[in-house]
């Protein structure tokens, strides 16, 4: 009966240890975010995930690019920002939890948020 109580034990401080590791790897997560810049510097955006648009400037000189050229290179800049982020995610994750397919995961979140006609 002994034997039975500490195996019990044992198992609950296991399980209440990957619960904390688990909210203190969704915390990270929620407040990581990733910075880039076009290459003229004219833009600059943070995107945290999903590959949501925290911050988007411009420096006044952007004014003079057209819209079409304004447009491809914010989609350039939120692409490339996404592409850092799943990679900084899939790190931080295989950093805080070994153990963890961090691969796995974000392979699945990869195609998850991958346009229809892709999937």
């Amino acid at each position: 009966m002994e034997f039975e109580r500490q195996l019990f034990e044992e198992t609950m401080r296991n399980l209440e240890s990957r619960v904390r590791d688990a909210s203190r790897t969704q915390e990270i997560i929620q407040d990581l975010s990733v910075q880039v810049e076009s290459e003229d510097g004219l833009i600059s955006m943070t995107v945290g995930p999903p590959g949501r648009i925290r911050e988007l400037r411009f420096d006044p000189r952007a004014k003079r690019l057209d819209l079409e050229t304004l447009a491809e290179r914010i989609m350039v800049m939120v692409n490339d920002a996404s592409g850092i982020l799943q990679e900084e995610l899939s790190r931080q994750i295989q950093s805080l939890m070994p153990d963890f397919a961090a691969d796995e995961i974000m392979a699945d979140f990869r195609r998850m948020n991958a346009p229809p006609e892709t999937r």
